[in-house]
């Protein structure tokens, strides 16, 4: 595929789904507080994003030799580290987290992995990693907006279960396999061609700020889900407030 294509069809979804989360959590926002945390956040996500692009731009990302670690491995944990951070000591952002339907529906990024077949067949990506993960992406972005309609109906939840862990699962095999396809310390399977193909722009931005947002998505999503603790449903803010006044 042509870097035109490529850029049509990895760089504009990126853009699409950080307007996205920037509109999820402003539309979540019950008070002057969380509002102020929705444009923090924002700006945040924007920031991360356009380093990400000018480090993938600078090459950043390509594995350096054979014996370092996998860069593009080491900013992904990184990320998730942070993002875990924020929402545990952020109960304000948990709040802005809460809408279930949304948290699904940001899931349809995924059908980016239609890319990854695309480079399968254009012999640009090696099978072993891109036919598992390009149909697994496709799945789930492609069922994204249906499992949100179904949620409130009997058996939605069950099937957002199924359907986050699935979507995990897919990101654990995506990650596994391009790291151990790719050229590095952590190479176990001497493909042609390899997957150097996701540390070079725009490819690279996949795994190092998609991938990592899907991965926080699935998991807030689930943690709610379940019943774990989490902060108040922003959505129900304004009544709860109504209800201590009286009215």
């Amino acid at each position: 595929m042509s870097q035109t294509a490529l850029f049509a069809f990895v760089v504009l979804p990126t853009i699409a789904v950080v307007v996205a989360m920037i509109y999820v959590m402003w539309s979540a926002r019950t008070s002057k507080r969380t509002a102020q945390v929705a444009i923090v956040a924002s700006v945040v996500l924007v920031v991360w994003g356009v380093m990400t692009t000018v480090l993938t731009l600078r090459g950043a990302y390509i594995q350096p030799d054979l014996h370092r670690p996998p860069t593009v491995g080491v900013e992904l944990a990184i990320s998730l580290v942070v993002l875990a951070f924020f929402l545990v000591a952020s109960p304000s952002l948990r709040s802005l987290l809460t809408n279930q339907r949304h948290l699904l529906r940001l899931n349809v990024w995924r059908l980016v992995g239609a890319v990854f077949l695309a480079l399968m067949f254009a012999g640009q990506a090696p099978v072993l990693w891109a036919l598992p993960s390009g149909v697994g992406d496709v799945i789930v972005g492609s069922t994204a907006f249906w499992v949100a309609s179904r949620f409130d109906q009997p058996g939605g939840k069950r099937l957002a279960i199924a359907f986050n862990i699935f979507g995990l699962c897919d990101l654990v095999v995506a990650i596994g396999l391009g790291v151990t396809t790719n050229p590095g310390p952590a190479q176990l399977f001497h493909t042609t061609p390899t997957a150097e193909i996701m540390t070079r722009f725009p490819m690279a931005l996949v795994p190092t700020y998609l991938v990592p947002l899907a991965f926080v998505l699935h998991i807030v999503s689930l943690w709610q889900i379940l019943g774990r603790s989490w902060g108040r449903p922003a959505l129900e803010a304004p009544a709860l407030g109504r209800a201590a006044l009286g009215r």
